[in-house]
């Protein structure tokens, strides 16, 4: 599938199979509306990945605001995971993050997908708070991550890995 993979914008005519990867990727999925809205936004960018013959096979939407790009959804159909899509729009997301000169990504992901906060964490980001009680259907904590882009704060960067934090 590798050599026939791109990015596009999102547009309504692909609303039906992101729907469709949607329900079948999480418990309480967006509803159609929560993705028109996305469209119309003029800070929200929403992106499909497609595999052979155009298919929808995986979607990333997220905003830009200011100095910050905040992942909102990722997503990639379930037939064709495990062959490194999600990482490639996770990686489409952080170039854009770059090219657009942000200071850092962030995100918050269930504190139970193990495999999108490893998937994350092979990325660059790193844990940096929970918020409790963040989902509202089963009042899962929710776990924030960030990737530092080059921080200016006082902060600085965030330690890394190899920094034993």
């Amino acid at each position: 599938m590798g050599q026939h993979l791109r990015i596009d914008v999102m547009t309504e005519d692909d609303l039906g199979s992101v729907l469709a990867i949607e329900r079948q990727s999480f418990d309480d999925p967006w509803p159609a509306e929560v993705f028109r809205a996305e469209l119309r936004h003029s800070w929200s960018h929403c992106h499909v990945l497609r595999g052979e013959a155009a298919a929808v096979v995986g979607y990333v939407v997220f905003w830009a605001v200011a100095d910050e790009v905040h992942l909102l959804n990722v997503a990639v159909d379930p037939k064709v995971r495990h062959q490194h899509l999600g990482r490639k729009l996770v990686d489409y997301l952080s170039a854009f993050a770059a090219e657009h000169e942000a200071r850092f990504v962030t995100l918050e992901v269930r504190r139970s997908n193990t495999a999108a906060i490893a998937l994350y964490e092979s990325a660059g980001f790193r844990s940096v708070g929970v918020r409790p009680r963040y989902y509202a259907n089963n009042d899962e904590d929710a776990v924030v991550m960030l990737l530092d882009l080059g921080s200016t704060s006082q902060v600085g960067k965030l330690p890394g890995r190899e920094s034993g934090a």
